[in-house]
């Protein structure tokens, strides 16, 4: 892979969520905006994973992978044997086609619940890709009633 952006990991952040759609094949879009800044184009190499705690699928570039990679190995043993025996050993080298999509693998598929309409949510050194009832269970207005977000104002 040539060296452009997607190189340059962590820091280039990606932010927003985007709604798209997980096709009969498992192929989902990366956000244009995502691929912008991340410099990527068709054939360029994604790593796809299971998030350890919740059911939705990661999606890095490969030096953001590396990154937590390294970051987990400095990590406590029984944190670290975690990361490493699920999300490590569930993750896949994708490529990116011509239509700016990547195969997410059914093993992912199923376990994230991902069929039909998804969201693509840049979280800084990752995106997440989250069936939308998951999402609800996990992260709607619901589960942070009682937070006191008052002082940001959300």
């Amino acid at each position: 892979m040539e060296q452009r952006g997607a190189s340059a990991g962590p820091s280039i952040p990606v932010e927003g969520l985007h709604e798209h759609t997980v096709d009969s094949k498992g192929r989902v879009s990366v956000p244009a905006v995502f691929r912008g800044a991340l410099g990527v184009q068709e054939g360029d190499e994604l790593v796809v994973t299971r998030h350890l705690k919740e059911r939705c699928v990661l999606v890095y570039w490969p030096a953001a992978w590396d990154a937590m990679k390294a970051r987990a190995d400095a990590l406590a043993a029984p944190v670290r044997a975690a990361v490493r025996r699920v999300t490590v050993a569930s993750a896949h080298r994708v490529k990116l086609d011509r239509l700016g999509r990547i195969q997410v693998p059914l093993v992912l598929r199923k376990y994230a619940e991902l069929d039909g309409k998804c969201f693509v949510m840049g979280q800084g050194d990752r995106m997440e890709v989250w069936a939308p009832m998951q999402w609800e269970q996990t992260h709607g207005p619901q589960v942070y009633a009682q937070l006191d977000l008052s002082e940001l104002n959300l």
